[in-house]
């Protein structure tokens, strides 16, 4: 299915493009809000008028690629760029560190140590009488 872009007056299309017309299209950003916000004025939309496929064609950034923090123009040959310093990244929650386990033994992770009732010092088993 051919995407269009979604700029206004941008009438490109990726089912007619030619050889040399070498152009991708990029999605609106989710995060962060606030390149995300800057994005939907650029392009004279909403939250309520965007849809899943909307997509901006390479056109619209400088050198015909998008870098973190581009907003897209018009026309960048004739508009100056725009970008924004983005805040920093939120980071997943730090992985632990597996504990390292001697040689030829698995390391249980994460579990701590049981002893089976039927293993604990007052329950041995009974000694066998001679009769």
């Amino acid at each position: 299915m051919p995407t269009t872009c979604g700029f206004p007056n941008c009438k490109f299309r990726s089912r007619y493009r030619g050889v040399e017309d070498n152009r991708h299209f990029y999605r609106i950003p989710k995060r962060p809000f606030v390149l995300r916000k800057r994005w939907l004025t650029a392009i004279g939309r909403t939250e309520e008028t965007v849809v899943s496929q909307l997509r901006i064609c390479s056109a619209h950034f400088e050198g015909g690629e998008k870098k973190e923090g581009d907003i897209p123009v018009a026309d960048p040959a004739i508009d100056p760029p725009l970008s924004i310093d983005l805040p920093p990244k939120e980071g997943k929650a730090p992985k632990r560190a597996a504990k390292s386990s001697p040689p030829g033994q698995k390391a249980l992770l994460g579990r701590t140590s049981f002893t089976p009732p039927f293993l604990k010092q007052n329950n041995r088993p009974r000694e066998h009488v001679r009769l």
